[in-house]
């Protein structure tokens, strides 16, 4: 260190010219690093593709002057290389290149600005957004200042568009129709004026799956211009960049269980206007929009971990239906799960990233709860606002949705009078029946009678192990029973029972029983829950933050889910049929009643799958893995989407729309980019079909008319159309003839429907085609028993095992089969065998199942 006098004789001594030398150097070391710092991250951000294109106020002058070094490398590099490859070319002056632009003119004046429709609170407002529109001068004219852009971008990274289609990955590459959001502060700007409330579309109908062909035509997709709209899915105004044509056409967009819209080909009859509004039936309802947070539909909200709870319970229905059916197709027909739920699926199916990301979890695990209910303070929490019944409709979901076999403790149970159920479901309550997990008490002082035994009894256990909390419980006594999470539901107690309630809560906090009072909660925390969700603590103390925003469910989306659950859960169908949970019968089992479109041409009588010799029919094979068999002649090899084309429409034998069938194969495309998709992959599909049929029928196979796809039943061979065609007359044919029916059944069906491929829009038609072969089994079963041929039909039942292990029925047939046979042993290898098997339903076999299983034993050993 340098002492006094060295540091004097240094201030003092004078600068000479090697310390300038030595600052000078040091100072452009330090612009050197700062310049080559901006370098790095100008690099970084131009491959990563977020590149700040809008100038700010305040910028980095260095990052300026990397920028401006990187873009002149780039743009020289694409010269260089666009006058390496590109020959010399003559110029020729001739009179019709003005004559061209000016036909030009006007198609890009229409294009470069247009009227749009901006969502502000309760008022709507017409702007006009001008070509070159960018997100900066946008939230400059909106948010009043161009540096918030970021904001809107952060809005709508990765979220889904099912108007247009598409997926938002690069805000610097948008599409015309997607719906923007932006914050909540958005202002209109000058240019705003005030426009009239549109009309309210009708409440749909549900009905069977039946369709009117449209005839207004989509429009193709223009240079994209960004725009303002509303969006019903979201609070607040929100962007779409879109281009105004000529003349507007009809915005369309197909539902989950959609009223298909077809698309007319690309040359349009004369009598076709684009302009043309649609009628009532093709309306199309409010489209679904996620983002990183959750799933809006409509008025309803949800977060990712109750999405895919409701997803995964949905799965769950399917093998719940696969258990029950007994081989009578008219008592339980085939049906859709409710539209709400079949969007949900769909909805956790195409985002699984945003999915999972969300909920922290993997895509084989299940959420154990809700993180956003399971944030609600403990013990009671009051909630106010015109969200609040809303609110308590997806809390009681919720809590329903939560935990799973393999986490029986976070199964959470929902205690509530019966008046706040009525208030919150209205009368359609009576549609759910029974339900283990939901307790409905006559008064509110009964349901605080059962959170007073709950309590008592978890403090019971608590003292038994010497313990005083559960989590500790289930650490040290892990077989100890199951005490998951009990939510009281009600309105904010009168002031006779107030006290009483404040005891039982604060007792409920460390025993994991808590309560959402319908009104203000003086005891604790009251959160005011807006109509989209967001909270606000208005009074109280909260022991933990309250989540920003809770999920929100109107009653008629809220009852379809319940049934939902309830029956994954009990594998009981609806107690009463109720128009609140619509049926739509699936199209394939319909066709199997009713006369179809592909019944209005002649087809030959059912044959085995290979099919007569020399036919002329193309022959499509669904049972096991999708293909078309005995392709001859040579040409284009068959893509990927046109297979699982052959298959939709194949389980629709009426035909679907282009938009309807766009909507469920290319959901991510455009529209206009996947109507164009249908179209070439359904020539595709032709185009093979014709190498696997005659020349003959070169121009049949796949049919389009009146907007609508199908497959011609005269020169095209289905095997789940001959299976459905060989069930129908089975069911009304006696003797010999039967059987042999019935045999051509059950040797047709060797596995399901599309064997390994897992289209979304699949389950349905699966589950249907799988009915049809346990049907055949079980007749062809009985029959054979009834003539005395036990072995026979007990290998043909172990076969039907095989091909669906969790229907009940074909169990109960085996055992018959096996006592005929006087096996005892083999009737008590197939009750563990169902009892395995319905583990993973969290389910048991029946009453009666066991039952008939020991009585069948007990008869034997008694020989």
């Amino acid at each position: 260190m340098p002492d006094q006098d060295a540091l004097v004789a240094f201030f003092g001594g004078g600068v000479t010219d090697r310390m300038v030398v030595n600052l000078l150097a040091v100072a452009i070391w330090l612009v050197w690093a700062l310049f080559a710092q901006a370098v790095v991250a100008e690099l970084r951000d131009t491959t990563r593709g977020v590149k700040d294109l809008h100038q700010r106020r305040h910028r980095n002058p260095m990052r300026t002057a990397a920028s401006v070094l990187i873009s002149s490398m780039l743009l020289g590099s694409v010269l260089a290389a666009t006058a390496a490859t590109a020959g010399p070319q003559p110029v020729r002056a001739t009179a019709d290149a003005p004559i061209a632009a000016a036909q030009a003119a006007p198609v890009l004046t229409r294009a470069a600005e247009g009227p749009t429709i901006v969502y502000v609170g309760n008022e709507r407002y017409v702007y006009v957004v001008k070509r070159g529109d960018y997100l900066s001068k946008i939230s400059q004219a909106w948010l009043g200042d161009a540096d918030r852009w970021p904001e809107i971008c952060q809005l709508n990274k990765h979220r889904h568009f099912p108007r247009a289609g598409g997926t938002l990955r690069d805000c610097n590459i948008i599409y015309p129709g997607w719906d923007l959001r932006l914050p909540v502060d958005a202002r209109p700007p000058a240019g705003a004026t005030p426009a009239q409330p549109p009309a309210q579309p009708p409440s749909p109908v549900i009905t069977p799956p039946t369709t009117v062909p449209s005839a207004a035509p989509s429009s193709p997709a223009v240079t994209p211009s960004p725009s303002v709209s509303p969006s019903t899915a979201v609070d607040g105004p929100v962007i779409v960049p879109s281009t105004v044509p000529a003349s507007p056409p009809a915005v369309t967009s197909a539902p989950a269980s959609p009223s298909p819209i077809p698309s007319p080909s690309s040359s349009p009859a004369p009598s076709e206007s684009p302009s043309a509004a649609p009628a009532a039936s093709d309306t199309p309802s409010p489209a679904v929009t996620t983002d990183e947070h959750g799933v809006q539909m409509e008025s309803n909200w949800m977060p990712w971990a109750l999405a895919i709870a409701i997803s995964t319970a949905a799965a769950l229905v399917w093998l719940q239906r696969r258990r029950r059916y007994t081989g009578q197709p008219d008592n339980d027909p085939p049906t859709e799960l409710p539209p709400p739920v079949v969007k949900l699926r769909r909805a956790v199916a195409r985002h699984p990233e945003l999915a999972h990301a969300d909920t922290g979890t993997d895509s084989t695990e299940v959420p154990t709860l809700a993180p956003d209910l399971a944030q609600l303070p403990a013990g009671g929490t009051g909630i106010i606002g015109d969200g609040a019944t809303a609110a308590a409709r997806a809390a009681l979901v919720a809590v329903l949705a939560s935990g799973s076999p393999d986490h029986p403790d976070a199964r959470g149970e929902v205690v509530i009078d019966a008046a706040t159920l009525a208030t919150l479901l209205g009368s359609e309550v009576v549609t759910l029946g029974p339900w283990p997990r939901l307790h409905v008490a006559d008064s509110m002082d009964e349901a605080l009678t059962v959170i007073e035994s709950r309590l008592l009894h978890r403090s019971r256990i608590l003292d038994e192990h010497a313990l005083s909390d559960l989590g500790e419980l289930r650490q040290q006594a892990p077989d100890e029973e199951a005490l998951p999470p009990v939510m009281l539901i009600t309105e904010t107690p009168p002031a006779g029972a107030r006290m009483r309630a404040k005891v039982a809560l604060a007792l409920g906090e460390g025993l994991h029983v808590s309560a959402l009072l319908l009104g203000e909660w003086a005891h604790g925390a009251t959160v005011e829950v807006a109509t989209d969700g967001h909270t606000k603590l208005v009074s109280g103390t909260a022991v933990e933050p309250v989540p920003p925003r809770l999920p929100v469910l109107g009653p008629a989306t809220a009852i379809q889910i319940l049934t939902t659950l309830r029956e994954a859960q009990t594998g009981e169908p609806p107690a009463i049929a109720s128009e609140a949970v619509p049926v739509t019968v699936v199209p394939l089992h319909a066709s199997r009643t009713s006369a179809t479109l592909a019944e209005t041409t002649e087809v030959p009588a059912p044959v085995p799958a290979a099919g007569p010799a020399g036919s002329a029919r193309a022959k499509l094979r669904l049972i096991g893995p999708p293909r078309i068999e005995d392709i001859t002649a040579e040409g284009r090899p068959l893509r990927a989407k046109a297979l699982e084309l052959a298959v939709y429409l194949a389980v629709h034998p009426d035909g679907a729309a282009t938009r309807e069938i766009g909507e469920y194969l290319e959901p991510d495309a455009r529209i206009s980019q996947a109507d164009q998709r249908v179209h070439t992959n359904a020539s595709n599909l032709r185009h093979v079909l014709g190498r696997a049929g005659t020349a003959d029928a070169k121009n049949g196979y796949v049919i389009k008319s009146a907007g609508r796809y199908r497959l011609d039943p005269a020169t095209v061979d289905v095997d789940v159309w001959t299976l459905r065609d060989l069930m129908r007359k089975a069911t009304i044919a006696s003797g010999p003839n039967r059987r042999e029916l019935l045999t051509a059944a059950c040797d047709l069906y060797t596995a399901p429907l599309a064997e390994g491929q897992d289209y979304e829009w699949l389950p349905p038609h699966r589950e249907t085609v799988r009915r049809w072969g346990t049907e055949a089994h079980l007749l062809l079963a009985d029959h054979l028993l009834d003539t005395h041929h036990p072995q026979e039909a007990s290998d043909l039942l172990d076969k039907a095992i095989g091909l669906d292990r969790y229907n009940e029925a074909l169990y109960v047939r085996a055992m018959h089969a096996r006592h005929a046979l006087g096996d005892a042993d083999g009737i008590r290898t197939l009750l563990r065998a169902l009892t395995k098997a319905l583990a993973d339903l969290d389910a048991e076999p029946q009453e009666d199942t066991i039952t008939l299983a020991t009585q069948l034993r007990t008869s034997l050993d008694d020989k």
